[in-house]
């Protein structure tokens, strides 16, 4: 579920979001990107994976910080229903690997 809900999912998700709404409030595509994309990639992203997440918390801003405090929760509860859904269509009762393998054979066939 980590992979398909958090790395493949949510966190491209989170990004098209980000630079869709930066990109309607009038940000170039350049400040757009490296607002989403360089900032994740090239910092959040490595500094809890050097160390953990109490020490990205501290030595972040305090706008960063304050952000984090006040929009975990509406994160959490928006995207707990997604993660709900995902773990019910998983392997438990194969609805999404059923999904996977009828969408593979039929590129396979349309590649033929």
């Amino acid at each position: 579920m980590g992979e398909r809900g958090v790395l493949n999912g949510a966190i491209a998700g989170i990004m098209e979001a980000q630079y869709a709404v930066l990109r309607k409030h009038g940000h170039s595509p350049s400040e757009a990107f490296n607002e989403t994309v360089e900032e994740f990639t090239q910092s959040l992203i490595s500094s809890p994976l050097r160390k953990e997440m109490d020490w990205l918390y501290a030595n972040c801003s305090t706008t960063s910080q304050r952000g984090a405090l006040d929009w975990k929760g509406v994160f959490r509860a928006a995207v707990a229903p997604v993660f709900d859904d995902l773990l019910s269509k998983g392997s438990p009762n194969g609805t999404e690997a059923k999904i996977v393998l009828d969408r593979t054979v039929g590129q396979t066939i349309e590649r033929s």
